[in-house]
């Protein structure tokens, strides 16, 4: 009877999960035409103003600006949140189709194409608790200190350089608001490199601007940031002209005002 009674279970949890993944294919092909372009795109769940997650939906500059690139196109683009880690490692494998906003490097390049545009400039800066401010100019003027940054981000060729040489030690967290616990708490932290606007607005809604300020010297210049598609979506043919295409419509989103619209909508 008890065998009986497991078999049972096992086919009844068998039915459940076909019917669930029968429900979501069908949901699926209920917004995608035969035909129509769908790319399966990520992004970290914090990075204000340019993404973040509200109410389960996904908002910012960034994805403004990608659903924006969809609509023109007439494409279907579903955006999921991961750590930027889990981002990269599945734009290289092939599991998505592709994700935002990542710097060009050597090594994305080998296995992502980028838009000749960015979505938006980074400008990296050094923020530090109040009174404990130090002379920077230079990434040799942080040897030996420990500097925290997001988990997977890269920050500039010369820093992460000196990273790799043991020149500077760094903390990698998930999100920047535990390097300002940390910070704050005096717990090993020199300074956090972080994007400039998405440490301000940190501040601003955790109330901490009188405790937290930065270096007068910023650690990059403006760096842009790209929509990536993976080396493993689709053709070559397919993928180079789909690129084409995105390059056109970002382009033309810049010079009729699109783009300085969204920013100021954020950012002013």
């Amino acid at each position: 009877m008890e065998g009986k009674m497991k078999s049972y279970i096992l086919i009844v949890s068998m039915v459940i999960l076909c019917w669930a993944v029968a429900l979501d294919s069908r949901v699926m092909a209920d917004h995608v035409r035969p035909g129509q372009t769908h790319l399966q795109l990520a992004t970290v769940p914090e990075f204000k103003p340019f993404v973040w997650q509200e109410n389960g939906r996904a908002v910012g500059i960034d994805v403004d600006i990608v659903k924006e690139i969809c609509r023109r196109m007439d494409m279907v683009c579903d955006i999921s949140f991961h750590p930027w880690k889990r981002v990269l490692a599945n734009i290289e494998s092939g599991m998505l189709d592709g994700g935002f906003s990542g710097f060009r490097t050597k090594e994305r390049e080998g296995f992502a194409r980028f838009t000749n545009l960015p979505l938006h400039h980074s400008t990296y800066s050094l923020f530090v608790k109040k009174g404990d401010e130090f002379e920077f100019s230079r990434i040799k003027d942080l040897h030996g200190k420990t500097i925290g940054i997001r988990r997977g981000f890269k920050i500039d060729p010369a820093f992460d350089h000196a990273v790799a040489m043991g020149n500077i030690n760094i903390q990698e967290v998930e999100s920047i608001g535990q390097n300002v616990t940390k910070l704050l708490a005096g717990q090993r932290i020199d300074a956090i490199a972080v994007n400039f606007h998405e440490m301000q607005l940190i501040l601003v809604k955790k109330g901490l601007k009188s405790q937290v300020t930065w270096l007068p010297v910023p650690i990059t210049r403006p760096r842009p940031a790209y929509l990536m598609i993976s080396k493993k979506w689709s053709t070559l043919h397919d993928r180079e002209h789909l690129i084409q295409d995105m390059d056109h419509t970002l382009k033309s989103m810049y010079d009729d005002g699109f783009i300085d619209l969204i920013n100021s909508r954020y950012l002013d």
